[in-house]
């Protein structure tokens, strides 16, 4: 009699051998080492693949549906900074649909070609907001939570500053940094169209944010500092309450005049949990970023809530006068937010009055702008001050004042100024942002420049020695997405003004390291995209903060010699904060408006 033997049976008898040669036979390994953004690109985007090594290979791009080749090209050597790598162009693949790139035993994560490619990470950032409530919200991930914030530090007496978000990983709601939310939900509210449903959630958004910063202001029209921060030490406010206002009302019975202890002393470590407020005037671009925002509400709020769309200008007016008394020594960083402020203003109340103040800042942060007259190598970058050269740097914003000068340019083209303010922009994206983004692979903007000893990594341009990140030496760094982000978004405000389109292509590159194309093909947006850094969840509270899709994480660091790390959790760059999801949210929309 003939035995029978199974199919399954029969295959593992002819599929002898050691495990690579059935797995070879079987099917072709293939290595996802083909990077692009993970998400995808609106069609006339300047669009690259980017692969380890140096190649010449062909690569196609293959229809996820049809499984037909569409497009084909090759890889072309293009080494820089950070190694050997190769690159392919294939921006002139405009039409709609799902692709995956295919060289070799290499290809790539799928990704998406559509004018709408953006949307979905867009809307998760906007819910990335609604998670953070701080407060008796219905969507905050630990709601209610600090209904009793908080209690003043000059004082002692219950003042109620609830509401805002959280900033980070973590509780406190520090105003100069939580602040930027709203100038990047607001800038994404205004950008999109009039009739688009996602502005009924953003407005909620912006809504739910502002009853914080309104909170934080003082009766003299300046903003206090924040609530739940570091008052006398590391995250000594930063901490979940019993949601119950203190006694007395929040006024501490205890708070007697002690001898030997501060007000500070005796709130922390009094009976109540109840946070404090620090009631110190915000640093000068914290003000100069509220009074933009408000600015901003206001107009946004003119047609449905004229009554709020009142109070936020008033709010706006008030802190501008009390700069107007208070401001000394300005930076690069106090002279760009307050271009901003003045603009804002100004296109909201039409009164020359802030336009004229934006135009004067701007002049002074042209006396800041490197000329070709003043260094015949490299040019464009601000100095910090008048007093000195040391370049100007800011993780958070690169420069509010560069992204403000395209802004006044099309608020008031016809300004006898908008010739200077043209020279600003053309200045610092073509012979700084675009000169020192192409020594690199990837196409990304540096951290900064560097006077005198060189921070690490041995890279000099002319007189300066310069970084991609932070020095990880220093007792405080984070990553570079927000960096990245702020200057596409003023590469893309750029392009537009100066009607060069390769500007918008290097604003392309700056999300794409983002939302994929780095050395490790990660994305550092939660839950898009593939390979998210270890998340950070806080460390000084229980119950920790958790995974949040849409939060844009710090971003990937540097090493002492200037070498691109995804670090093991670590805060600088695993934790969640707000510039940098404002900031990427903000390019986000810029580059799918421009669509």
């Amino acid at each position: 009699m003939k035995k029978f033997i199974p199919v399954s049976l029969t295959l593992i008898i002819l599929y002898t051998g050691s495990p690579e040669t059935k797995s070879q036979r079987i099917s072709r390994d293939l290595n996802v080492d083909l990077l692009i953004n993970q998400v995808g690109y609106v069609p006339h985007a300047g669009k690259r693949v980017l692969t380890k090594g140096i190649r010449t290979s062909a690569f196609d791009i293959i229809d996820l549906e049809s499984h037909r080749v569409v497009y084909s090209g090759n890889l072309k050597p293009c080494p820089g900074d950070f190694g050997e790598w190769s690159a392919g162009d294939f921006s002139s693949l405009t039409r709609d649909g799902h692709y995956y790139i295919k060289c070799d035993t290499l290809r790539s994560y799928p990704f998406e070609i559509s004018s709408i490619a953006y949307r979905k990470p867009m809307e998760k950032i906007v819910g990335y907001f609604s998670l953070q409530r701080c407060g008796s919200s219905t969507t905050g991930y630990l709601s209610p939570c600090h209904v009793d914030d908080g209690i003043r530090m000059d004082n002692g007496k219950h003042q109620d500053v609830t509401g805002g978000w959280h900033d980070a990983s973590d509780l406190r709601k520090w105003v100069g940094a939580t602040i930027y939310g709203m100038i990047g939900l607001s800038k994404t509210y205004e950008l999109l169209d009039e009739i688009d449903p996602a502005r009924i959630k953003i407005l909620d958004e912006l809504l739910w944010g502002n009853q914080y910063f309104l909170k934080m202001q003082e009766p003299d029209g300046y903003i206090m500092s924040y609530v739940g921060g570091d008052v006398k030490k590391h995250s000594d406010s930063n901490r979940w309450t019993d949601n119950i206002v203190g006694p007395d009302g929040g006024e501490l019975a205890f708070i007697k005049p002690t001898a030997g202890k501060s007000m500070a002393d005796m709130l922390l470590f009094g009976s109540n949990d109840d946070r404090v407020i620090r009631t110190d005037p915000l640093d000068l671009v914290g003000q100069y970023n509220f009074i933009s925002a408000e600015a901003i509400m206001a107009r946004i709020a003119q047609t449905g809530n004229p009554d709020y769309s009142v109070r936020c200008l008033q709010a706006a007016i008030k802190c501008f006068d009390w700069c107007a008394k208070t401001a000394g020594d300005e930076n690069a960083a106090i002279i760009g937010a307050s271009m901003q402020a003045g603009n804002e203003l100004y296109k909201t109340t039409r009164k020359d009055t802030y336009f004229d103040f934006a135009a004067g800042q701007a002049a002074k942060l042209r006396k800041l702008q490197v000329s070709s007259h003043d260094n015949n190598i490299l040019n464009g970058f601000f100095y910090t001050s008048q007093s000195g050269k040391e370049p100007f740097k800011d993780i958070w914003q690169g420069c509010l004042g560069f992204i403000t000068a395209s802004d006044m340019i099309a608020t008031n083209p016809s300004h006898r100024d908008a010739a200077v303010w043209k020279q600003i922009v053309s200045d610092y994206s073509q012979q700084y942002l675009k000169l020192m983004a192409g020594k690199n692979s990837f196409g990304i903007v540096p951290y900064g420049l560097f006077e005198g000893k060189d921070p690490g990594g041995n890279r000099k341009t002319g007189e300066y020695w310069y970084r991609y990140f932070m020095q990880p030496e220093l007792s405080w760094w984070v990553g570079i997405n927000s960096n990245l982000a702020s200057a596409g978004v003023g590469l893309m405000k750029a392009s537009k003004a100066l009607n060069d389109p390769e500007l918008m292509i290097l604003a392309q590159r700056q999300l794409d390291w983002i939302i994929g194309v780095n050395p490790f093909n990660s994305s550092t947006i939660e839950t898009v995209g593939y390979n998210n850094p270890v998340h950070f969840p806080g460390s000084t509270f229980i119950p920790q903060t958790p995974v949040l899709p849409g939060a844009v994480l710090n971003g990937l660091g540097g090493d002492a010699n200037d070498q691109p790390v995804i670090g093991n959790g670590n805060w600088q760059i695993s934790e969640y904060w707000t510039p940098m999801v404002a900031f990427t949210l903000w390019l986000l929309t810029e580059i799918t408006a421009a669509e």
